[in-house]
């Protein structure tokens, strides 16, 4: 019996651990939104994916740090995340030119 509730609570640490570092479940977008704010008012993005969240969607964050969550399959998300890569493809490579 002292196995099966050593081994019970070392099972719910490690699952609490992986949540933790997943950015708990909470942080994770459980709908998508129609939402397409400015481009200029987009900061970043990154991507959820399961099975660390149920849904598969794209994570932007505002400059004013609201997050929004979208479609990957979508025109909008699609467009928005080229945007930001070449946004910040562009402030990379002038700040590596200016400190070289």
């Amino acid at each position: 019996m002292a196995h099966l509730t050593l081994f019970s609570l070392l099972l719910v640490t490690i699952l609490v651990s992986s949540v933790a570092s997943q950015g708990g479940i909470a942080s994770c977008c459980r709908t998508t939104s129609n939402t397409q704010t400015n481009r200029d008012r987009l900061k970043s993005y990154y991507i959820q994916y399961p099975p660390a969240c149920h849904l598969h969607a794209v994570v932007f964050t505002t400059v004013s740090d609201r997050r929004i969550c979208a479609d990957p399959e979508k025109v909008w998300t699609k467009t928005s995340m080229a945007y930001l890569d070449g946004k910040n493809w562009h402030i990379q490579k002038f700040i590596s030119k200016h400190h070289s």
